[in-house]
């Protein structure tokens, strides 16, 4: 999610952390639209307010707000990525502290306890960064890690296996170690010429180096080095596409992107621009390259399929701004607002009014769908090692992961808070009765995460408990709260908690 491009190290190496997303190209049909393939995670732009305040949600293509955050966010500085199973966006406050915000639970918690230095994370969950100590640091919801390598690195590079390799650059090599935490050591190193650009692949196999010997790749497995392009001159700048096949690098005093082709080695062509780039940045899709021109606030927008240039617009370039979209619609950061233009017409299709003030991210998620009523319904489980001996139905978890629903409206997302206060009788049955309702606010498949978020979870200030339970061989765990005497009691609870929930018959 991060599309800070370049990070600069006082007389080191910059180093451009290219994090994308998923590789789904889109096509465009007769009207010119871009086809959004169906039953995928919807996609959501993010706002966070970089003054502090509230957050807010949007269905991405709308100006209504899809989620509001029930508590006020610290100021944010920059957005890091985002842990899809967590539902959390995590991010570096203004102190330079980790943090994350939880959609499910519509508030912001400090991730660690004191600042780090070099922040990055490609999950959300996993937060890598140097201490005070110049210690390598990861922050998880469920426990910091520390590392003290031989030398203090210039840049963290995450990989998707779980480790992390440390760069570091004296001006003349550069040096890659590996570490896979939790284990206190290196596993793998390499020795590289001199790299001004670091250019990390989608698929995570490969990582690119731009120096003055031109574009070196290197292999995630092993760091084993593979073939060298030279380059017509130095580069500005260099992004890949999703699926690695090919590198775009803006060289230094030429209106032109270089396109290298991973499979022949070598430039496979050139692509004229109308100024000389000074940063590239990818559609997560693969659809679009990005290239910030160096007269004013010009982006050229170039089409990566056919390499050509298809317009230009307006928009300063930011760590976040300007990103496109999945139905290839570009939000620019224009004066004070956020505005949503086609690609290839360059119509404007939305306005955010003084969007500009605060950070955004594009997410994809499909955690602001609304339940299907089968969900509401008491489910037996075929094997359920935790089951009683009278068969009490147990609610599915994967049934809720699995489910594939069409996008709804805002209006009927989430349950909505209570607007009424609920009567001075309402409460938990101290036994289980004849028929029992149980509160339910999340089913996760990792128990250190169920239990993470439980712990921030309370029902009229009593806490919720984890269940374990196994579906089709699968461990589960569920939040919840309960049992009640009826749904209505179970509802009204899950009312006050201003959560999102959902009620099934049965014990816990």
């Amino acid at each position: 999610m991060s599309n800070g491009r370049l990070r600069r190290f006082p007389g080191r190496a910059i180093f451009a952390m290219i994090l994308l997303s998923a590789c789904a190209r889109g096509e465009r049909g007769a009207s010119g639209a871009i086809a959004v393939p169906a039953g995928g995670p919807d996609a959501i732009l993010v706002r966070l307010p970089r003054a502090g305040g509230t957050a807010r949600a949007y269905r991405w293509g709308a100006e209504t707000v899809l989620w509001s955050s029930n508590a006020s966010v610290p100021r944010v500085d920059r957005v890091l990525a985002f842990d899809e199973d967590q539902g959390a966006v995590a991010y570096v406050d203004h102190r330079g502290v980790p943090g994350r915000l939880d959609l499910r639970l519509g508030n912001a918690t400090a991730a660690g306890t004191a600042a780090l230095a070099s922040m990055v994370s490609t999950d959300g969950w996993s937060i890598f960064g140097l201490t005070a100590k110049r210690e390598v640091s990861r922050v998880t919801p469920s426990g910091t890690w520390t590392f003290r390598p031989a030398r203090v690195p210039d840049a963290l590079l995450p990989v998707a296996d779980g480790s992390v390799v440390l760069l570091s650059d004296d001006g003349q090599r550069m040096q890659l170690r590996r570490v896979h935490p939790p284990e206190p050591m290196v596993t793998d190193s390499a020795s590289l010429p001199h790299a001004t650009l670091v250019v990390r692949t989608d698929l995570g196999d490969r990582i690119y180096f731009v120096g003055d010997s031109g574009l070196t790749g290197v292999r995630v497995r092993d760091l084993a080095r593979v073939a060298t392009v030279s380059l017509a001159g130095p580069a500005a700048d260099a992004v890949s596409t999703p699926s690695g096949d090919r590198i775009f690098v803006a060289l230094r005093g030429r209106k032109s992107i270089a396109v290298v082709n991973r499979f022949s080695g070598r430039v496979e062509r050139t692509i004229a621009l109308g100024a000389e780039a000074t940063a590239l940045r990818m559609d997560p899709d693969g659809r679009y390259a990005l290239a910030r021109e160096a007269d004013g606030d010009s982006v050229a927008i170039v089409a990566v399929g056919t390499s050509r240039v298809v317009g230009t617009v307006r928009s300063a370039w930011r760590s976040d701004l300007p990103l496109v979209g999945p139905d290839g619609r570009i939000a620019l950061a224009q004066d004070n607002d956020v505005v949503l233009v086609d690609a290839e017409t360059r119509v404007e299709q939305a306005r955010f009014l003084a969007g500009a003030s605060d950070l955004w991210a594009l997410i994809r998620w499909n955690g602001f769908r609304p339940r299907g009523a089968g969900l509401d319904q008491p489910v037996r489980f075929a094997a359920d090692t935790f089951s009683t001996p009278t068969g009490e139905p147990r609610d599915s978890a994967l049934a809720a992961r699995a489910s594939s629903l069409p996008p709804a409206s805002a209006a009927t997302l989430m349950h909505p808070p209570s607007t009424t206060t609920p009567p001075a009788d309402a409460r938990v049955s101290s036994s289980v009765s004849k028929r029992a309702f149980t509160l339910s606010f999340a089913a996760l498949l990792s128990e250190e995460r169920a239990k993470v978020m439980a712990a921030s979870i309370a029902v009229d200030g009593r806490p919720v408990r984890v269940v374990p339970s196994v579906r089709d061989g699968t461990p589960v765990y569920r939040i919840v709260y309960g049992p009640f005497d009826s749904r209505e009691d179970a509802e009204r609870a899950g009312r006050r908690s201003g959560l999102p929930f959902w009620v099934y018959e049965g014990a816990p």
